[in-house]
């Protein structure tokens, strides 16, 4: 009996065995090929219902039953790992050899890209197959060899371009469904009958080359938004029963403590338990700068630790984290089509029946009607059925939006369709949210001024000391800004508090006061005029001031929700792009909002809003300028971000609310990434209309030249000439698509 079991994290192997079936010389070469197959780790393993271990299949054996033995056959199939049982004799062994893949842990294939991956290989083999076949013809097609030898090259050179196609259309025509696939089987077939096999096969080399490169490329988009779901390290290491063991992320249960070393990524969402470190989010929000993690603060699953090691409390299943979502939601916004995208398939569909009837007329009438020979008129409708095919029609639009959203979600925005990148695009006005938008959403102390003898010290002591138990903003705010200056200050031990004005406390035998004015005209206290002037200027910057008093020694605190600093510099990449009116709405009092609106210089402001007043001036703004974003949290702004043209959400990562309401989410709390997102939709809307103008006006030329071609010095259309025209045309709207991939993010 043999067991083996390898420990990543001491970098041990373990192997025990049964000294009485097995000699040291083959246990001392077992080892030795074992040790160098764990050395380079295994891709991942699949999962049987008949394997009690098989979480770790390649790294430990499972258990035998004592009544009898078992062997396990190891299978490799692009990348994968799979073990299958059978019984064998009792007295035999127990033996894995795990087989090595050639990709690291963490670079896992999806079914859906291990399909794709076949796919585009087998349509490549295809088509040098069809190429082969192709040269074979040519190099056949010369005196003294029989025809048939070069019909048939040709004949299978045809085929094997065609598969694909024959096999989508057949597929489409089950449903009584037409697509564009069946104009060009249809030119190649027509052809072929009249003689013209040579030219059915250039026709299908074309046709399949131009397909295999859409499968190409399109799969590259598709990888480069798959590679997010990557960045998640597939090992993580957790501490279970007082050990560090290193175990699959996905089994890492909620509630469970993860070690993340420096230089590794983070494989679970979840709180700081201990540790201090820089991470870098930037995989998630787009953020140049690494964050600050200390305890207490999220961290998310794919972002990469710098600095120290950190203990992680694991807040979320695998499945559930923060990436796992974002990538769920994208794919799902890949199969959401945008409007143009919908129209160009609506016309691709009935366009293809117009156009099969337009070359049956073309067969049928000149012929018939005028007499005219029957070959000739029947190759020009072939001909006809392949520059009138709408390919790169049907496909300039998908191949934009999928590069679009790939790029966008790549630096930190989310776009949950097509149609959302396009309205964006069209965007001309732009309503901001005031608290968590514009401004950080979080009140920190401005300015302290004693007064009486007082220092700024000892006010802002007094203050933390009577605030210390209180959940209020205000006076958590205050309580950050004393720490944060290393005052020592002991919590008050008696609290009075007078709703909507403040409180009275008593800390360390003193009474302290603490509130608005109305407070102490409420305890009978006179407030010294130097005092409410310092409240009044504060209220003309619309920061809220609050009153200080112990003793006969006063001051006066100031704290604010500050403007983002990004703010000014993104409204104003904004005005360079195009955006005519950025408005700035808030339910706070008019002077507070008026004094935001001038530091971000927005071009109108309200204050005082209610849900539905926000709501009733978007529609204002839309009725002005037309589309129109609002720009919000996600949570309280939910009415206005659904009546926007489009809704944009502020910090998506870690929040739920966010994802959900809004049709774009801006996944890091960083305002810089808004002219980012409307840049990108107007250059992809751009890139939309020039494909559409590239693919209408190539198809226009060759359609035209098909009808008047012999008008010209050049003669008619030749089939091999139309095919290049057509199939050109699709590979270059699909590579002007691609072009968004490289769009980069600044303001």
């Amino acid at each position: 009996m043999v067991a083996i079991e390898a420990n990543f994290v001491n970098s041990t192997l373990t192997v025990r065995y049964q000294p009485t079936l097995v000699a040291p010389d083959q246990l001392n070469r077992l080892a030795e090929e074992v040790g160098a197959l764990f050395a380079q780790r295994v891709t991942f393993c699949e999962r049987r219902q008949s394997l009690t271990s098989c979480e770790e299949c390649a790294l430990r054996l499972g258990n035998v039953p004592a009544d009898g033995g078992h062997e396990f056959e190891v299978t490799t199939e692009q990348g994968r790992v799979g073990l299958s049982r059978r019984h064998v004799p009792a007295d035999s062994a127990e033996l894995v050899r795990p087989i090595a893949a050639s990709k690291p842990w963490g670079a896992r294939l999806s079914a859906a890209e291990q399909e794709q991956f076949a796919r585009g290989l087998a349509m490549g083999s295809l088509t040098g197959a069809c190429l082969a076949l192709l040269v074979a013809g040519m190099l056949l097609d010369r005196p003294g060899v029989p025809p048939a030898w070069h019909h048939v090259a040709y004949a299978l050179s045809a085929i094997s371009g065609g598969f694909f196609a024959v096999r989508s259309t057949l597929h489409a025509l089950a449903r009584f469904r037409f697509d564009v696939n069946l104009l060009m089987i249809l030119a190649a077939i027509g052809a072929a009958a009249i003689g013209y096999v040579f030219e059915a096969a250039v026709l299908m080399f074309l046709f399949s080359l131009s397909n295999t490169l859409e499968v190409y490329t399109m799969g590259r988009t598709r990888r480069a938004l798959h590679a997010l779901l990557k960045l998640r390290p597939a090992r993580a290491l957790v501490v279970r029963g007082g050990r560090e063991v290193e175990v699959e992320a996905e089994s890492v249960q909620v509630g469970e403590r993860v070690i993340v070393k420096p230089g590794e990524a983070v494989p679970v969402d979840g709180l700081v338990l201990s540790g201090e470190s820089l991470v870098d989010q930037s995989s998630l929000t787009g953020e140049s700068v690494p964050v600050a993690k200390r305890e207490g603060d999220r961290v998310f699953a794919g972002t990469l630790n710098q600095l120290g090691a950190i203990e992680v409390r694991t807040s979320r299943a695998a499945g559930d984290t923060t990436l796992a979502r974002i990538v769920q939601l994208v794919e799902e916004a890949q199969e959401q089509k945008s409007r143009t995208e919908e129209v160009a398939q609506w016309v691709g569909r009935y366009y293809t029946v117009g156009v099969i009837l337009a070359a049956v007329v073309m067969i049928v009438v000149p012929p018939l009607v005028f007499g005219q020979e029957f070959r000739s008129t029947f190759y020009r409708a072939m001909t006809l059925l392949v520059v009138a095919s709408p390919c790169a029609l049907v496909i300039a639009t998908p191949a934009t939006i999928l590069s679009a959203i790939a790029n966008a979600a790549r630096h930190g925005v989310l776009f949950k369709g097509g149609r959302f990148i396009e309205a964006l695009g069209r965007v001309r006005a732009i309503a901001f949210d005031k608290t968590g938008t514009l401004t950080r959403g979080r009140f920190e102390v401005t300015h302290v001024v004693g007064l009486d003898g007082a220092t700024e010290d000892e006010v802002l002591g007094w203050a933390a000391s009577a605030e210390k138990r209180s959940q209020h903003p205000l006076a958590q705010a205050v309580v950050r800004a004393a720490e944060a200056r290393g005052l020592r200050f002991n919590a008050a031990s008696q609290l009075t508090s007078h709703l909507g004005k403040g409180l009275v406390a008593n800390a360390d035998g003193q009474v302290i006061e603490i509130g608005t004015a109305e407070l102490f005209a409420h305890l009978g206290v006179a407030v010294p005029g130097a005092a409410l002037e310092a409240v009044a200027g504060f209220s003309r910057e619309a920061r809220t001031a609050m009153l200080v008093r112990r003793g006969e020694r006063w001051g006066v605190i100031a704290a604010a929700d500050e403007v983002r600093p990004a703010a000014a510099a993104t409204v104003a990449a904004l005005r360079r792009q195009g955006v005519r009116s950025i408005v700035l709405l808030s339910g706070d009092s008019p002077p507070t909002v008026e004094a935001i609106a001038r530091r971000t210089q927005v071009d109108e402001h309200h204050g005082a809003l209610l849900p539905e007043d926000k709501v009733r001036v978007l529609g204002e703004l839309e009725t002005r300028h037309g589309a129109v974003a609002m720009v919000g949290d996600g949570v309280n702004d939910a009415p206005a971000l659904a009546r926007a043209t489009v809704g944009i959400a502020m910090g998506g990562a870690g929040s739920d609310a966010a994802m959900e309401s809004a049709d774009v989410v801006l996944m890091g709390d960083d305002l810089t990434a808004l002219p980012f997102a409307v840049r990108l939709s107007q250059q992809a809307r751009a890139v939309v209309i020039q494909n559409v103008a590239i693919a209408s006006g190539v198809m226009l030329v060759l359609v035209a030249l098909v009808f008047f071609g012999q008008l010209t010095p050049f003669g008619a259309l030749k089939l091999p000439v139309a095919v290049s025209g057509h199939e050109g045309s699709t590979v270059v709207v699909i590579l002007n698509g691609l072009r968004l991939l490289g769009v980069r993010r600044g303001v």
